[in-house]
């Protein structure tokens, strides 16, 4: 349900982390899942509320917005070939270097909460965490995310 459109990049080249949301965001909204205001609301919302996160050394961003936005819910993913700054989500003074991007798409603030609490889950098991940021493909990304209840 998630991942019906496949928006994921894998050893993406991105130079900032406006550049790495945008690619998401296009995506979102080419395939009808969001409306055009999106993108905007995104980096607005990263301003405010910072959503890098840094696990076991590894860098991970979750940017996402109000359901307002969203059309249809979906996740989108991108791994970086070189890490970008994300301003951190608990300490935002803190910068980390990120090294995979979530970006959620989601219409019910349940939905949400549900699916923080698993990609969570996901990030604090360190070897399924390696496995999604170093897969090269659309079957093995959906096959890890299916293993960790995100699908």
């Amino acid at each position: 349900m998630y991942f019906d459109k496949e928006i994921t990049f894998f050893k993406e080249s991105v130079k900032n982390k406006e550049e790495g949301i945008k690619k998401l965001a296009d995506e979102f909204l080419e395939n009808e899942l969001v409306k055009d205001t999106f993108f905007q609301a995104v980096i607005d919302r990263e301003k405010v509320y910072p959503t890098g996160l840094s696990i076991n050394d590894i860098g991970i961003a979750i940017p996402h917005t109000d359901s307002i936005h969203i059309i249809r819910p979906q996740i989108g993913f991108m791994s970086l070939k070189e890490p970008v700054i994300f301003k951190d989500m608990v300490d935002e003074k803190n910068e980390i270097k990120v090294s995979a991007i979530f970006m959620l798409g989601l219409l019910k603030s349940e939905q949400q909460i549900d699916i923080l609490q698993k990609l969570v889950d996901l990030f604090q098991d360190q070897e399924m965490l390696k496995k999604v940021i170093a897969c090269t493909n659309i079957d093995e990304f959906k096959s890890i995310m299916k293993k960790a209840n995100i699908d």
